[in-house]
């Protein structure tokens, strides 16, 4: 049942989420359209995702099942002459959340949640000529996380939660060698496709807090541990020009590496200036410096002598920051808006083309209708962009001379939630 479960999860995650880093923060239609602000305000079911403690708001039993639609676009401007300049696919990857929460008694809330903390799926139009296939020509994090969390009323105005982290991660990396090591993009003659598959599980804690001392003031936070997921999988090496994987003694083998999803804190204040309307500004620090080197272990070395391939990332810390505005326009249906900041963590000495991003920005707005006492309907939408990104040439890296430009995003959400 539960590799049910995992599966039917996986077949729903995304594989271009546009994150800061590979960060996911889109948890649900209601959460989407604040801008995830979202660790300090009234409580829905999603809270399990947002901050578990705030799910003391929550009498009885709730589910909330739904999912925020993805559809990026991005072109790569290769300055070089001669070579073609690469969009990315287009797709609309579905992020898929579902959340279920139980009153116990007076003081005592079980919740349970499934959504995505990381994803990343970064895929060209055309990986045989695409100009950077030597750095990257497909890079995919499909994850899901299983979140169980005890929350504890300790009075009307104070909430602590408790709970851990288990996530599923599904690895994908292709690239080009080239075993001549001269890596000229304009030719195809001496390439090799080599494409990585592995997968593995992880597990972290979370815990949080809220405090609500007046009813038109809330102060929220909460922190997830740092987790290391390794994965285990194979490599098929494939040829794509005159010289077969066997002559250069490549030959498909097992692998097997590690991936961090990073520690990191939100801390949030919720303030209701009238009594229909609330305004949330959070601040998530993330630390993404756990993010130093890449490294894939291969179980036969390469061309007989090469046990392990390495890329040095020396990822930064960044700081997310995001603002909601909720106004209840009846008692049945609220109007929702938002903005978000996002740093990216990507070190400028050694960018690449697997996580081509830079600072992003998004806005947002949705709306929630109430019928019927035990049901809503949240739908959200957001428009994301981010900054330019010049890349100078690094041939030994597999990095050539290019622009990308025009990166950006429709995302749009639904989310239903059902109360017992």
């Amino acid at each position: 049942m539960r590799r049910w479960i995992v599966g039917l999860a996986l077949a729903l995650m995304p594989l271009q989420a546009w994150a800061a880093g590979y960060g996911i923060y889109e948890w649900s239609a209601r959460g989407n359209a604040l801008g995830g602000a979202m660790v300090a305000r009234d409580a829905d079911p999603s809270a399990v995702a947002y901050n578990p403690a705030a799910i003391t708001d929550l009498p009885g039993d709730q589910f909330q099942l739904g999912f925020t639609a993805v559809a990026p676009s991005a072109t790569m401007d290769v300055h070089q002459e001669g070579l073609e300049s690469m969009d990315f696919a287009d797709h609309v990857w579905p992020l898929p959340t579902m959340y279920y929460t139980r009153q116990l008694s007076d003081n005592y809330w079980f919740g349970m949640g499934m959504f995505s903390r990381v994803g990343l799926g970064t895929d060209y139009d055309d990986a045989d000529t695409w100009a950077g296939r030597y750095s990257c020509s497909y890079a995919a994090i499909k994850s899901v996380s299983f979140t169980p969390n005890l929350a504890m009323k300790f009075s009307e105005a104070f909430s602590l939660a408790v709970g851990v982290d288990m996530t599923y991660l599904d690895f994908g990396y292709n690239t080009t060698i080239d075993p001549t090591r001269v890596r000229n993009p304009a030719t195809r003659d001496t390439d090799i496709l080599q494409e990585i598959s592995a997968d593995g599980w992880g597990y972290g804690m979370n815990l949080s807090a809220r405090y609500r001392p007046f009813d038109w003031l809330a102060l929220g936070v909460l922190w997830r541990s740092e987790i290391q997921l390794s994965v285990d999988g194979d490599v098929d090496f494939t040829r794509k020009g005159l010289v077969p994987p066997s002559a250069v003694g490549l030959k498909d083998t097992g692998v097997s590496g590690t991936e961090p999803i990073p520690e990191s804190v939100t801390l949030g204040v919720m303030v209701k200036p009238v009594d229909r309307l609330s305004l949330e500004f959070d601040a998530v620090w993330t630390k993404w410096s756990a993010y130093k080197t890449l490294v894939i272990e291969y179980d036969d070395p390469l061309f007989g002598f090469l046990d392990e391939a390495r890329a040095t990332k020396n990822w930064s810390n960044t700081w997310r920051f995001q603002f909601g505005a909720e106004y209840a326009l009846t008692d049945d249906l609220d109007l929702r808006a938002g903005y978000v900041y996002d740093q990216s963590p990507v070190n400028d000495d050694y960018e690449d083309f697997a996580v081509p991003c830079t600072d992003r920005q998004i806005v947002t707005l949705g709306a929630g209708w109430t019928f019927q006492d035990a049901w809503t309907v949240d739908v959200s939408y957001g428009y994301l962009w981010m900054k330019d990104r010049d890349y100078e040439a690094r041939p030994e890296d597999g990095i050539v001379d290019l622009t990308r430009e025009d990166a950006h995003a429709h995302m749009a959400g639904l989310s239903l939630t059902y109360r017992f």
